[in-house]
């Protein structure tokens, strides 16, 4: 049961960093552009990973990309 537990954070953790690069390009791309045109390329960000965000946070996190501000995504532990 533990090498699960292992193996399964391993893969949660690649994912979190693949996710933190994504949200660095979108920032170099998107900082000082307008929300609207940020939150169409950040859903499907999360799309990609059968994530889901509700429009409110979708605002939150297109207006901290606009403004440059780094968002990083860190993954709790796993516990079965």
């Amino acid at each position: 049961m533990r090498e699960v537990q292992r193996e399964a954070q391993k893969g949660i953790e690649q994912m979190a960093r693949e996710q933190n690069r994504e949200l660095e390009r979108m920032s170099a791309t998107y900082t000082g552009r307008p929300i609207e045109e940020i939150k169409p390329a950040l859903q499907r960000l999360f799309a990609r990973y059968d994530g889901k965000i509700t429009d409110p946070e979708l605002t939150e996190w297109a207006q901290l990309i606009s403004d440059g501000t780094k968002i990083t995504l860190k993954p709790d532990k796993i516990r079965f």
